[in-house]
């Protein structure tokens, strides 16, 4: 079903949902980003100098050269001697099972305050309930607050961000996507719309992005 979603959202030229607005300490401290096709993740990564990143997982080489031109310091592995805490003003993971590079460790004291931890999750077809468990485990962390969004249509060159925290951005995204009205398509709309109203419509998209603040 989802990539019957990736089919009706391709279908129209002129969907539009709005990506999330840049995140940014100072609007000094921001780097113009280059053109190309990571503007989307850009606003979420919101990267500037002197940033320190941990990244776990795939990356896609266009976000690993963002990061760089922005004169973010990118580390691949936890430091093997922790002497201090709040290193991190971003963590990156990237999963496509269950297992995490950081298993076991408290995440948000890996983060300075105002970190964020961004966490992919995708999945073939569905992420599935694994989207229900990391949004668990964020909260049981004191994360708050938290956002998803699916990345469409594409996960690592998104042309937008459909924000699902509340409902209507989701329905207008599908609504939009709804081109050629076949019995077919007016039931996977009308399935999606069910989902969305019980809250598991995260579990049925191929990808999720949950952004994580720690906030002192």
């Amino acid at each position: 079903m989802s990539s019957e979603l990736e089919l009706l959202a391709n279908t129209s030229q002129n969907v539009v949902v709005t990506p999330a607005p840049p995140i940014s300490r100072e609007a000094g401290n921001v780097v113009a980003g280059p053109r190309g096709p990571v503007p989307v993740w850009r606003s979420l990564l919101s990267p500037w100098p002197g940033q320190r990143a941990l990244v776990l997982g795939k990356l896609d080489p266009e976000l690993f050269r963002l990061l760089q031109d922005c004169s973010v310091r990118v580390e691949r592995q936890l430091p093997a001697l922790r002497t201090e805490s709040g290193v991190f003003d971003l963590i990156l993971e990237e999963r496509q099972g269950w297992r995490s590079g950081l298993r076991g460790e408290s995440v948000s004291s890996l983060l300075a305050p105002g970190g964020r931890w961004i966490t992919v999750v995708h999945g073939r077809p569905f992420v599935g309930i694994r989207g229900s468990w990391m949004l668990a485990r964020l909260r049981r962390q004191g994360f708050g607050p938290i956002e998803t969004f699916y990345a469409h249509a594409n996960l690592w060159s998104p042309q937008f961000l459909v924000p699902l925290e509340r409902l209507e951005p989701f329905e207008f995204f599908l609504r939009l996507a709804l081109v050629v009205r076949t019995t077919r398509r007016r039931a996977i709309l009308l399935a999606y719309q069910l989902f969305g109203r019980l809250g598991i419509h995260r579990g049925f998209l191929p990808n999720c992005i949950m952004v994580a603040r720690r906030l002192h």
